[in-house]
C-alpha cells in the first residue's frame, strides 16, 4: 500500500515526506520521527549485516570491516548524503577501521571529529540544518548519559529491556531543548513507543530491501513473485504505523509548548553538561573507593 511504501522507503533511504501530514503528525506526537530519518542506527545495521553475511565466507575482521564500509558509502550515496546520514557514516567509517586495527574506539572522540570534519566542510550545517544539531545532541545523549541512566535503572530486567530504556531516555533528554525549540512538540508517550518500535526497525528495514529488489526484478516479469516477497514489508511497516497512530491517539500523548528565545536551550544544554559532568565524576570515584576497598 501507497502509505507502507512510504515508510519503507523513509527506513531505508530516509525521508518522510511520502507519509503525509497527518501520519508525520502521528509519528511526531508518538516520539518516532526519528526513524524514518537516516541515523546511525539504521546505517549501522547496514554495516552489520554486510559483515555478518560475509563472516560465514571471510575470516579475516579487516576484510570484513573494508566490506562495511564500502556497503556503508554506497547506502549513503543512495539516501542522498543528508548530514544525519553523514555525520553517522564518518562515525561508523571510524568504528570499522578501529575494529579492523584491533584498536580502541572512543565514541565521544569520534563524534567530535565527524562534527568538526562537517562544519569545516559546511558552516551552514550549523545554522541551517536542524537534523545535524538533533543528531549531535543524540548522539551526545547515548554516549554520555546513557551509562548514568542504566545505573539507576538497576533494578529493570532483562539487561536488554535496562539498555533500551536507558538509551531511549537517553536520546529523548539530549534532543528535548532542541525539539521543543525547533517544533514545540513534547511527547509524553516516546519512552514507551520507542521501546516497542526498536525491536522491529531491524526487520522492517530488511524486509522493505527485499521488498524493493523484488519489485525491481519481477515487477515486469512475475508481478504475484514480487507481491507476496513484498508481505513481510507489508506486515511490519503496517506494525509501526499501527504503533504510532495508537500512541498519538492516546489522550495527553503530546503537548504544544509555546515559543521561547534560543538562550533557553544555552541554559539547558548547559546546565544538562554540568549535571552529566558531576555525576560522572562522582560514579569514577565512587567506583575508585570500591577498588582501593576491595584491594
Amino acid at each position: 500500500p501507497p502509505t507502507n511504501a512510504a515508510l519503507a522507503s523513509g527506513l531505508i533511504i530516509g525521508g518522510k515526506t511520502g507519509l503525509g501530514k497527518e501520519l508525520q503528525d502521528a509519528f511526531t506526537r508518538a516520539g518516532l520521527i526519528q526513524i524514518v530519518v537516516l541515523s546511525g542506527y539504521n546505517i549501522m545495521i547496514v554495516a552489520e549485516w554486510v559483515m555478518a553475511a560475509l563472516s560465514y565466507a571471510v575470516r579475516s575482521r579487516r576484510t570484513q570491516s573494508i566490506a562495511g564500509a564500502i556497503a556503508l558509502l554506497v547506502f549513503v550515496g543512495i539516501a542522498g548524503f543528508s548530514a544525519t546520514a553523514l555525520r553517522a557514516t564518518v562515525m561508523a567509517l571510524i568504528a570499522l577501521y578501529a575494529r579492523a586495527s584491533h584498536r580502541t574506539y572512543d565514541a565521544g572522540r569520534a563524534l567530535f571529529v565527524a562534527a568538526l570534519l562537517m562544519l569545516v566542510w559546511n558552516p551552514l550545517y550549523l545554522a541551517f540544518d536542524p537534523g545535524f544539531s538533533l543528531s549531535v545532541a543524540a548522539t551526545s545523549g547515548l554516549i554520555w548519559l546513557s551509562p548514568l541512566i542504566e545505573l539507576r535503572l538497576g533494578r529493570i530486567r532483562p539487561a536488554k529491556l535496562r539498555e533500551a530504556c536507558a538509551t531511549t531516555l537517553a536520546a529523548q533528554i539530549a534532543v528535548l531543548p532542541l525539539l521543543l525549540y525547533q517544533t514545540g512538540m513534547l511527547s509524553f508517550v516516546a519512552l514507551p513507543a520507542n521501546i516497542i518500535a526498536m525491536p522491529l526497525v531491524p526487520f522492517a528495514m530488511g524486509a522493505s530491501a527485499i521488498a524493493s529488489i523484488a519489485g525491481i526484478l519481477f515487477y515486469s516479469w512475475v508481478p504475484t513473485i514480487g507481491t507476496i516477497l513484498a508481505l513481510p514489508a507489508s506486515f511490519t511497516t503496517s506494525a509501526l504505523i499501527a504503533l504510532a497512530k495508537t500512541m498519538a491517539a492516546l489522550p495527553w500523548s503530546a503537548a504544544i509548548v509555546p515559543a521561547f528565545p534560543f538562550l533557553f536551550v544555552v541554559v539547558a544544554y548547559a546546565a544538562l553538561i554540568l549535571i552529566a559532568s558531576s555525576k560522572r565524576r562522582s560514579i569514577t570515584l565512587q567506583l575508585r573507593l570500591e577498588k582501593k576497598a576491595s584491594i
